[in-house]
């Protein structure tokens, strides 16, 4: 078992030439209604292939350095275009990708798995069969909703230990049976009962009051659920104008400050995210490689655009990227071996640990990593704070 080397083991590739190109897709939505999920992870993955080509001078892999080569393809937020982008970064060449979303690659993993290249899934909302034995070519350096409810409930018992009842809140893109039962068994390790009846709501909702009005009903202490900031800032002013004091447990990891832009200031107490801060006040907290990334991201895209960092896309190509070195090839079968027998790895978020068997039903696909939080809190700096970080694992 082996544990991955950080940047700093890397860094002899900024003192030699590099010597060949090493092409890494990237397929995730930068146009239609999932963009606003996606563009984070467009930008930042560009901004860490810029960050390992300038800052680093390339990966080395054995004696060969690489420069890195993004290759970005558009889903366009429709299934027939996604797997179209997969069959093209195929015939690109491309044996390393980075893609959106579980519940959407189930369109194009056999696109990948039949061509042999490794592909790993920014998100994983647990859709059944994308991670498995089926697709030995998918992998996750995100702890996507398994790891988030996980720390979604201990943030409740750290910081919001008046909650005892919890009513799950979801869009109808991700929330499924197996996954509300592991709310549920969080819950009671901390005597949180999840309600049984669960709310779905439409992804392409833009009224949000007729799903506030089944929360308010369900009088659950708490809401909890993974949606666009849009969507749980929509809730956080329906539930509010309702005259409900509920806490908001937004599982997703979307700085808090982007969910606030659709809450109005008396709305916006007790709720928080699992998004990072970029606030020059807060770095300190985070990781040195984190805050270089942001950093990065801020030159190539702007202040706007540093400010609502979350790190998916470009954490999962950091891991493959080690996976290679540890491999000492850039042959997708020898880097997903490399994968499979990691115990612990380094992540832009601290250190991750591989896992996943008794989730997914196959060994060290998985990552776990230290997971942000970000608390809505009126009387703090800008009406909220960097609470600081919980250690996420993937079972």
């Amino acid at each position: 078992m082996t544990e991955a080397e950080s940047p700093s083991a890397n860094d002899s590739a900024s003192t030699e030439a590099v010597t060949e190109t090493l092409k890494i897709g990237l397929l995730v939505h930068q146009t239609d209604w999932f963009a606003g999920v996606d563009m984070p992870n467009f930008y930042e993955f560009n901004a860490m292939v810029a960050y390992v080509n300038d800052e680093l001078g390339g990966w080395k892999v054995g004696d060969t350095t690489y420069a890195l080569e993004a290759v970005n393809m558009d889903g366009r937020s429709d299934p027939e275009a996604l797997r179209a982008g997969a069959i093209a970064l195929v015939d690109a060449g491309v044996d390393f990708v980075v893609e959106t979303n579980d519940f959407w690659v189930v369109a194009n993993e056999s696109v990948f798995e039949e061509a042999g290249v490794l592909h790993a899934s920014a998100y994983c909302t647990y859709v059944p069969g994308y991670l498995g034995e089926e697709n030995p070519m998918a992998f996750t350096a995100s702890d996507g909703s398994i790891g988030d409810y996980a720390a979604g409930f201990e943030v409740l018992n750290k910081v919001y230990p008046e909650v005892k009842s919890v009513v799950c809140v979801e869009n109808d893109n991700g929330v499924n049976e197996l996954l509300f039962e592991r709310m549920r068994s969080y819950g009671s390790q901390y005597g949180i009962d999840v309600l049984d009846d669960y709310i779905m709501y439409a992804g392409d909702t833009t009224d949000y009051s007729a799903v506030a009005l089944q929360i308010v009903n369900s009088g659950a202490d708490c809401f909890m659920g993974n949606g666009v900031p849009e969507a749980y800032g929509a809730l956080l002013k329906e539930v509010r104008a309702l005259g409900s004091d509920a806490v908001m447990a937004c599982i997703q990891g979307k700085p808090v400050t982007m969910l606030m832009e659709y809450a109005p200031a008396d709305a916006l107490y007790n709720g928080f995210t699992l998004g990072a801060s970029t606030r020059a006040s807060d770095l300190n907290m985070n990781p040195d490689l984190l805050n270089k990334v942001v950093e990065k991201v801020r030159e190539l895209y702007g202040d706007e655009v540093a400010a609502t960092f979350d790190g998916a896309a470009c954490n999962n190509l950091y891991v493959m990227l080690q996976c290679m070195s540890i491999a000492n090839s850039v042959d997708p079968k020898e880097v997903a071996k490399a994968w499979e027998n990691l115990t612990t790895v380094d992540t832009l978020y601290g250190t991750g640990t591989a896992g996943g068997l008794e989730t997914y039903g196959i060994a060290n696909h998985a990552i776990g990593h230290p997971k942000p939080v970000s608390v809505i809190d009126p009387e703090a700096e800008d009406g909220w704070k960097f609470w600081g970080w919980i250690d996420v694992a993937i079972p």
